[in-house]
């Protein structure tokens, strides 16, 4: 309806006029008119079924180059699905000047490809790095479900993968440097994690430390990066201070990462109900495409590894930046960018906003709602489709082709007509409003729930579950599975405060349903829970890791 999209002369499009093919000949075939070789048969064709294969000869060698480089060239001219596919809808794309209506809202879709069947290298390689914590709380069943799960991890892993450990208790120190998993790295790693063993405290600052070390010395990094920390307890030595911790983390992110080098992701774990699990959550968030795990059963530390093994082994676009402004004739009548809903937003200085979406998994999808004040055209522009409302640009690393692509541009147009009409809502951005719109409003109970005013967070929570399902029903979209996903927590939500007062254990429960909804990203441990955003990478090697097996898919 909206959607007009172009792309950059920074595209990789191969040149459409068709390269000369070989002509097929009587008794054989010759490649085309500027070469001087001919091949023919071993033998005359005939009628019978017996088939004489090439011998070793030159003209066989010959005969398989040939054979090979027509199937390259019909490959090259098959047409390839995009990484990312990306639209631009409005809620409303018709909205009347006397209608009373000033504001719209405008969603921005990006959606990640599958990840080709069948072709483990067609990921992108990664360097992964795991902080375990070892300290006295781990005790021997925790730490050997650990052990296994990195065992399961180093199966997952090819030989352009790279593997280190840190182990940490009162410090950290060394178990497996980075390095390539190849067959004696990786036999070596399984003998090292064998012999792990509890010890001490727990500092969480030397880990975070060691751990951004560790990332940062590989001189030629891999495009996907990651340090998975896992732990049980709360910080107890070194620096222990949440602000501190989180300081930290921001600048092991930062420390030594330029323009060529792909950003770090933090994941962590935490074991039990013992841990920070609000710092945790934090820590995670300050890397671009973080996750927490909140693992309260040691029947889920394999699933929970596996599903973060599944997106960081499926990663197909990095470095994923949107920029939202407003075309320069709409400006002149009146339009404007009132608010971006997300987290990761930043004004620039003409007045647009950029979104770093950091790595998106096969998939995935990221819907980014913004709102833009209306325009008040003159009768002679009301019909011109050019003044859009909104344009949004996308760019970023496709890991699949191994190039840069973008920017690629949508234009949001509404349409403006001289009455007091206005349009039936887009349901996928209506359902998409209601996402975001949900995630605050658990936000806001959290926040009045921590200053104590129970009564007045159960309170703002029903209120808008009483909107959200007006709201879901006037646009049909009841049985939408985010919908039904997002009336389920919602739902929790209220009955985790009404169970109990306000503590560690309703925060994080509502911070996790939160965060999962602004990320649109699945960091569920129970594999047979319902989560609309888990893909089916995740869903695969959580399932596989929990078996104890591991994936078939990079043996």
């Amino acid at each position: 309806i909206i959607m007009s999209t172009a792309s950059s002369p920074a595209t990789v499009i191969p040149d459409t006029t068709p390269p000369p093919l070989p002509l097929p000949l009587e008794g054989g075939f010759k490649r085309n008119s500027m070469d001087d070789l001919s091949l023919s048969p071993k033998r005359p064709k005939t009628n019978t079924e017996h088939v004489e294969y090439f011998h070793d000869t030159p003209e066989a060698e010959d005969a398989v180059d040939f054979a090979m480089d027509l199937l390259a060239r019909e490959q090259q001219f098959i047409p390839q699905e995009p990484t990312l596919q990306f639209s631009v809808v409005p809620h409303r794309e018709s909205i009347g000047l006397t209608s009373n209506e000033f504001v719209g809202q405008v969603c921005a879709t990006v959606k990640a490809r599958e990840l080709p069947d069948g072709d483990a290298f067609a990921r992108a390689s990664v360097d992964v790095v795991v902080a375990l914590d070892v300290s006295g709380s781990m005790r021997v069943e925790k730490l050997d479900l650990c052990k296994k799960t990195l065992c399961l991890l180093l199966r997952e892993l090819h030989n352009e993968d790279r593997f280190g450990l840190i182990s940490f208790s009162d410090e950290a120190r060394i178990e497996v440097p980075v390095q390539k998993v190849n067959e004696e790295n990786k036999r070596l790693a399984l003998h090292t994690i064998e012999h792990l063993s509890v010890r001490g405290r727990t500092n969480i600052a030397s880990a975070i430390s060691l751990a951004s070390q560790m990332a940062n010395s590989v001189t030629n990094p891999n495009k996907v990066r990651s340090v998975f920390l896992l732990t049980d307890g709360n910080a107890n030595s070194g620096f222990t201070d949440a602000k501190d911790l989180i300081e930290l983390t921001s600048i092991f992110v930062e420390k030594g990462h330029n323009p060529h080098t792909p950003p770090i992701t933090l994941h962590t774990f935490g074991y039990g109900p013992e841990p920070d699990q609000k710092l945790l959550m934090d820590m995670a968030k300050v890397t671009s495409g973080g996750s927490f795990y909140c693992v309260r059963d040691n029947a889920q530390v394999a699933s929970a590894f596996g599903d973060a093994i599944g997106g960081i082994l499926s990663v197909v676009a990095q470095d994923v930046i949107l920029t939202i402004s407003i075309p320069e004739e709409a400006a002149k009548y009146g339009a404007e960018i009132i608010s971006v809903h997300h987290d990761k937003k930043k004004e620039l200085p003409n007045g647009a906003f950029q979104i770093n979406l950091g790595d998106i998994y096969a998939e995935e999808s990221r819907d980014i709602i913004f709102e833009v004040a209306l325009m008040a055209p003159t009768k002679t522009s009301q019909d011109d489709p050019s003044l859009g409302h909104a344009l949004v640009e996308l760019s970023y690393m496709d890991t699949i082709k191994h190039c840069y692509i973008g920017p690629l541009t949508c234009t949001a147009n509404i349409s403006r007509p001289s009455n007091n009409l206005v349009s039936w809502p887009n349901r996928y951005v209506a359902v998409q409003w209601m996402r975001v719109r949900t995630a605050k409003a658990i936000s806001a109970a959290e926040e009045l729930a921590k200053l104590g005013n129970i009564d007045e967070a159960k309170a703002s929570l029903s209120k808008w579950m009483t909107e959200f399902n007006r709201e879901s029903f006037e646009v049909a979209a009841n049985e939408d599975p985010l919908i039904v996903q997002l009336g389920i927590d919602l739902k929790e939500c209220l009955e985790v405060l009404k169970d109990k007062n306000h503590n560690v254990f309703a925060e994080n429960e509502l911070g996790v349903r939160m965060q999962a909804h602004l990320s649109q990203r699945c960091s569920e441990p129970i594999t047979g829970k319902r989560n609309v955003y888990r893909t089916g990478q995740k869903s695969l090697r959580a399932q596989s890791f929990k078996k104890g097996s591991g994936s078939t898919l990079t043996r």
